[in-house]
């Protein structure tokens, strides 16, 4: 087995093997970096809102076994539909150039919560005429209220074996977990470890800190087998640990398997 790193010096004549060398080492790399995830948001593409316009930061998303990058800003217009709203990533490639393949992603709209194949959700809101759209939240049980509200809850992201949640839904958990007096040192473990890797956390280890905490065994996994399971427990753990908060009533969702 060898590698060949490319020595780009003057006079040098640059050959196409050199030029393979840089594409398999520039993209590869991701590949094999990420090969153990599965389809959604590997980093970035923060969402934010102003004036009917979302804007979907630069980021790296997994579809299909390749990476996207997405090194520009993207804007996407919006207005008030009285109902659900999903903004969703579209992949397609393109194999009718003789000397590439393209592959493409779109981020659009769509009414329609189910998604297609070729699709992955990136948040969902109710935007009722007169609201203004928000993307920041009071604290972790807001991030799913229901109206006028960037909802990151079912939003596709890449973990080893399962998909997990936002990293912006754990970091919001732990900084409201911490403001917590009766958290106990399980909680402060979690605390730590979402705040060390950016909220970027496996589904088994959330799991595992929600069965430590419940002392409902993991392998009951209807427990947590969807997203909303989870948020509504990890929201339960805080308002039932002292906080002045009541217990919400979370809005009906309309699931896709």
């Amino acid at each position: 087995m060898e590698n060949r790193f490319p020595l780009l010096q003057g006079r040098r004549i640059l050959k196409k093997e050199s030029l393979w060398d840089i594409r398999d080492y520039a993209y590869e790399g991701w590949r094999l970096y990420y090969a153990g995830y599965t389809d959604g948001l590997l980093q970035g593409c923060a969402i934010r809102t102003k004036e009917g316009i979302l804007t979907i930061g630069r980021g790296m998303i997994k579809f299909h076994d390749f990476v996207y990058l997405i090194r520009e800003e993207e804007q996407v217009s919006y207005a008030p539909k009285n109902g659900w709203q999903v903004l969703k990533a579209e992949f397609t490639e393109d194999t009718a150039h003789p000397d590439y393949k393209e592959y493409r992603c779109r981020f659009f709209l769509d009414r329609n919560v189910r998604l297609e194949e070729n699709q992955i959700e990136m948040c969902r809101f109710y935007l009722r005429d007169g609201s203004v759209l928000r993307d920041r939240y009071k604290n972790f049980s807001d991030m799913a209220t229901e109206y006028d509200t960037v909802n990151l809850v079912h939003a596709a992201v890449a973990g080893t074996g399962a998909g997990t949640l936002h990293p912006s839904l754990l970091l919001q958990f732990a900084d409201n977990l911490w403001e917590v007096k009766e958290k106990d040192s399980f909680d402060i473990g979690f605390c730590f470890l979402i705040w060390n890797t950016q909220g970027m956390v496996e589904r088994r280890v959330i799991e595992a800190y929600l069965s430590g905490k419940t002392g409902k065994d993991r392998a009951e996994s209807d427990l947590w087998d969807r997203n909303q399971h989870i948020y509504e427990h990890l929201d339960q753990i805080i308002a039932h640990m002292g906080r002045v908060q009541k217990k919400k009533e979370y809005p009906k969702m309309i699931f896709v398997d």
